[in-house]
C-alpha cells in the first residue's frame, strides 16, 4: 500500500487542513477522497474504525499498569468507550463469545503514576479523565492529577472508579442513557474491567 506523504504526489481539488476527526465526518471530503481514489491510501494516523486483531477477554480482571482492559458499566453491561477524545457507553453485548475483534475505541491501557491508577485509550491515545467543571473526557495525552483514579474493590468484585477531589474522592457513574459518565459523591456505577489479549 502506498501512503502519502508528500502532498506534491497528489493530484487533484487542494482542501484546506483540518483536524483527523473532522477528515473522517466530512462527508464532501469523503467524496473528493472516493473520486480520486485515494480513500484507500489514507494515513493509519486518520483511520480510527480498524478493529483490534485481539478477541480472548478475561472477565472480572484486577486492572494492573501495563494491561489492556475494557471498563463495563456492569448496571447496564455497556463498554467505556472513546470517540474523538468523548466518552459515551455501548452495548457490550457478548465480548467474550471469541467470534469477533474488539473495537480499540472500546480498550484502555491501565497506567500507574505515584500510586493512582490513569486509563489510556488505544484508538486515540487521550487519558480518562475531567476538567474543571468535572466533565469527563480522553483527550489530554499526559496521566496528571485530573487524570488520578483509585479503584475500590466491591464485594461482587466488580470496581467503584474514583477520581480525586481535594482530600476526598467522587465515583465515576455513568448516565442512564449512555450519553456520558460524570462524578457523585456515593453511589457510582459498577464497573468491570475486562483484560483484553
Amino acid at each position: 500500500m502506498n501512503v502519502i506523504t508528500d502532498t506534491r504526489d497528489i493530484v487533484g481539488a487542494a482542501t484546506h487542513a483540518t483536524d483527523a476527526e473532522g477528515l473522517e465526518d466530512h462527508w464532501a471530503l469523503q467524496q473528493w477522497l472516493r473520486s480520486s481514489g485515494l480513500a484507500s491510501q489514507r494515513p493509519s494516523s486518520i483511520n480510527k474504525s480498524q478493529p483490534a486483531a485481539s478477541s480472548m477477554v478475561i472477565r472480572m480482571s484486577d486492572p494492573q499498569p501495563g494491561g489492556t482492559f475494557l471498563i463495563i458499566d456492569k448496571s447496564h453491561n455497556r463498554a467505556l468507550i472513546c470517540k474523538g477524545g468523548y466518552l459515551h457507553l455501548e452495548d457490550a453485548g457478548s465480548i467474550d463469545d471469541g467470534t469477533s475483534s474488539i473495537p480499540r475505541h472500546w480498550q484502555w491501557l491501565c497506567t500507574e503514576r505515584d500510586g493512582f491508577k490513569g486509563f489510556k485509550n488505544v484508538e486515540e491515545g487521550g487519558f480518562l479523565g475531567h476538567n474543571i467543571w468535572w466533565n469527563f473526557y480522553a483527550k489530554v495525552y499526559h496521566h496528571k492529577e485530573w487524570e488520578d483514579f483509585t479503584l475500590s474493590k466491591r464485594e461482587d468484585n466488580y470496581y467503584w472508579i474514583q477520581a480525586r477531589h481535594g482530600w476526598t474522592h467522587r465515583e465515576l457513574s455513568a448516565q442512564a442513557d449512555g450519553s456520558r459518565v460524570f462524578a457523585e459523591q456515593d453511589g457510582g456505577t459498577p464497573w468491570e474491567f475486562v483484560e483484553v489479549r
